[in-house]
């Protein structure tokens, strides 16, 4: 090859794989000109969650509604955990949703090294798109849960004249953003120490499962013991699921001051997962 080729590559390539990555280079542009391949993972990953099913997407639908059933006879019935005066199928439905959210897309994004191997080893494209694409999905069926749920929420405001309805719901996509960011934050954060130690993948499993009994998705802050309410609130899925009850049942004082904590902790937590991601994403791929 003589120089004029050479220069005339070097002219026209589009990118470059380097073995050392910036700290918070994110590569926005890159994520932008990939689009199309992101909308073809969240495509295939709806399609694949359903295929070979006999009801399809309606699962979408019954999955919370089951879950919430048996919170409702288990929580509700039997241990008679207060729901503060909320209807008991709109309480557990509400705390369901975001929960099963924020579980979906943490558990989607710390496994993305992992499950991904095959395909990072083989083709090049920036590997933050797999956690994006998962989000997006996610995304897509919170959107019809939450038809589900104002379906019955709408049921009780106009049979029974419950729930006054008020500007406070425009807090709504804010909290949907705040637990899609806290869970990719985290799952970014995760996904680097998992590809490297498996013990972190068990220890998480773990901790996710309990972490359901430390966030107000069956029970609400209220019976919380006034000594502990502080360390109960710096989860910030406390002040999510607390607010998004707060302004659809008119429960109570939005708690704004934890709702802000909750915005600068997960803004933080998500920068670092980012930073951490993309630092050291080409040396997980050489250890998987």
């Amino acid at each position: 090859m003589n120089f004029n080729e050479k220069e005339d590559i070097t002219e026209n390539w589009q990118w470059e794989i380097n073995s050392t990555q910036s700290w918070f280079k994110l590569g926005l542009r890159d994520l932008y000109s990939y689009r199309g391949l992101i909308m073809r993972f969240v495509r295939r990953d709806l399609i694949a969650s359903y295929q070979q099913t006999i009801i399809g997407p309606v699962w979408m639908f019954l999955q919370p509604l089951l879950t919430t059933s048996i919170y409702f006879v288990v929580f509700g019935n039997f241990a008679k955990v207060s729901t503060d005066g909320v209807p008991k199928i709109l309480f557990y439905l509400s705390g369901t949703i975001i929960w099963t959210f924020f579980f979906d897309n943490i558990s989607g994004t710390m496994y993305t090294f992992i499950t991904n191997a095959q395909i990072f080893n083989k083709v090049y494209f920036p590997r933050l798109i797999m956690p994006i694409s998962n989000i997006i999905t996610q995304s897509v069926r919170l959107s019809i849960q939450l038809m589900l749920f104002v379906l019955i929420f709408l049921f009780y405001h106009i049979l029974y004249d419950q729930f006054q309805l008020s500007y406070t719901l425009l807090l709504i996509p804010l909290l949907i953003i705040l637990t899609a960011a806290f869970a990719l934050g985290s799952g970014l954060l995760i996904s680097v120490f998992t590809a490297r130690y498996r013990d972190v993948d068990t220890f998480f499993q773990y901790i996710l499962r309990l972490g359901m009994f430390v966030t107000p998705v069956v029970f609400p802050s209220s019976i919380v013991p006034l000594k502990y309410q502080f360390l109960f609130w710096l989860n910030p899925l406390t002040p999510i699921i607390e607010t998004f009850r707060a302004v659809f049942f008119n429960h109570g004082a939005i708690q704004y001051n934890y709702l802000l904590l909750a915005v600068v902790n997960t803004t933080i937590l998500l920068i670092l997962g980012l930073a951490m991601f993309k630092k050291r994403e080409t040396e997980v791929m050489d250890i998987i």
